[in-house]
């Protein structure tokens, strides 16, 4: 009986640093406990960090053997917006997926993709 395993490889390691966000300062937030009797303690005052590059589904999808998994789009704060594609799907006891990064333009970013050693190692 073969056994078929779906396996989702994703972004090669260059552009996973490329899209991984740094933390960008936010806001403070401001803390404080109140007990049931209605006395209340002002706790620390705490930075909050957002990410600086924000990462959301796409609207478009993988179906897979057995699952859907959503692309992604990454918007970086200046406005460009990069989104992850399949760029290759091999077999090996079942589909193995590499995605790469396009610009808004529709174009492989040439980092991003997955070399052929790469997908064969």
């Amino acid at each position: 009986m073969d056994i078929h395993n779906e396996r989702f490889v994703g972004l090669n390691k260059w552009a996973l640093d490329f899209v991984k966000s740094d933390s960008a300062f936010f806001r403070f937030e401001a803390r404080t406990r109140i007990y049931p009797k209605g006395q209340q303690e002002r706790l620390n005052i705490l930075p909050i960090y957002n990410s600086s590059i924000k990462k959301e589904e796409s609207g478009t999808f993988y179906h897979g053997m057995w699952n859907k998994r959503p692309l992604y789009k990454y918007i970086f704060p200046d406005g460009r917006m990069y989104f992850e594609k399949l760029q290759e799907a091999i077999w090996s006891s079942g589909p193995v997926l590499f995605t790469a990064l396009v610009d808004e333009s529709g174009r492989w970013v040439p980092e991003s993709l997955w070399t052929e050693e790469g997908i064969k190692a």
